[in-house]
């Protein structure tokens, strides 16, 4: 049997996948690519308090603060850390006076926190009073131990900047 060029042709792309072109290998790197870039800002935009250590900071702050919104001052000022006490840690009578006059109900979101795994640390959160107002604080805690425990709580935010 005689084929002809045309005929060839036809029966050459019929039989297996088609030759890569240069079009479709530079659609399917930006597809690649476009995927990984959104893998990493998925996880760039992941909440920090959900997981891992984070989860245990987030549940240790929203503990104390909800014995604070509920006026239970002598339950929160049982929370301070065994493993570094305070010299001087907060009394029943002083957490009162700190936030007895803050509006109710509260909202509290955490903004960040700074730690060493298995140490201590620092966290920063918003206080947002049932006014409206915003009030920054921070809160001490360490992790020794396998839990967070707070040491401490006071108004405004902390940055530790750490020089590599």
């Amino acid at each position: 049997m005689i084929h002809t060029a045309r005929q060839m042709s036809a029966a050459r792309r019929t039989n297996g996948p088609p030759a890569p072109t240069v079009a479709g290998m530079t659609r399917k790197l930006a597809v690649t690519a476009c995927l990984t870039l959104a893998l990493a800002l998925t996880a760039c935009m992941a909440e920090p308090f959900e997981h891992g250590d984070g989860k245990r900071i987030k549940v240790a702050v929203e503990g104390l603060f909800g014995e604070l919104e509920r006026a239970d001052y002598t339950a929160a000022a049982a929370h301070w850390c065994t493993a570094a006490r305070p010299a001087k840690p907060l009394t029943a009578d002083q957490l009162k006076t700190d936030f007895e006059s803050l509006q109710r109900p509260w909202r509290i979101k955490l903004v960040s926190s700074q730690h060493t795994p298995g140490s201590t640390g620092v966290a920063n959160l918003t206080l947002t009073d049932g006014g409206g107002a915003e009030h920054p604080y921070n809160v001490d805690f360490t992790m020794a131990g396998g839990t967070t425990e707070i040491c401490t709580v006071d108004t405004g935010t902390i940055s530790i900047d750490v020089d590599i």
